[in-house]
């Protein structure tokens, strides 16, 4: 894997309307992983809870110990093992394990 990424941990708090506000996310240490970027015909799609159809911008392979889920955020910091300007992407749906790792699916958030 020529990658790195950072896995971020996205916390909620409540203002004083009662409305959940989500909170900066605090990362992980860097790690290696491997990006893929999807387009075309290879995007997976995806349906949110109210139907609406979204389509995946990347697939992320991780270490075996590495600790991903549905509610986590993705910089990835390295492509190739260059620095990069880092790119955030939000994991969708249950990442999956593997015989090369944990597999789940991204969509870009902000650059």
């Amino acid at each position: 894997m020529a990658d790195a990424c950072q896995i971020g941990t996205v916390t909620s708090t409540q203002n004083e309307m009662g409305e959940i506000v989500a909170g900066a996310p605090s990362y992980a240490a860097e790690t290696v992983c491997g990006l893929q970027m999807t387009g075309g015909l290879q995007r997976n799609e995806f349906r949110t809870g109210d139907g609406t159809v979204v389509f995946a911008d990347a697939k992320l392979r991780l270490p075996h110990d590495a600790t991903v889920a549905v509610t986590n955020v993705v910089k990835i910091t390295k492509r190739f093992g260059t620095a990069i300007t880092p790119v955030v992407y939000e994991v969708m749906g249950a990442p999956s394990v593997g015989p090369s790792g944990i597999v789940c699916y991204l969509r870009q958030v902000s650059t």
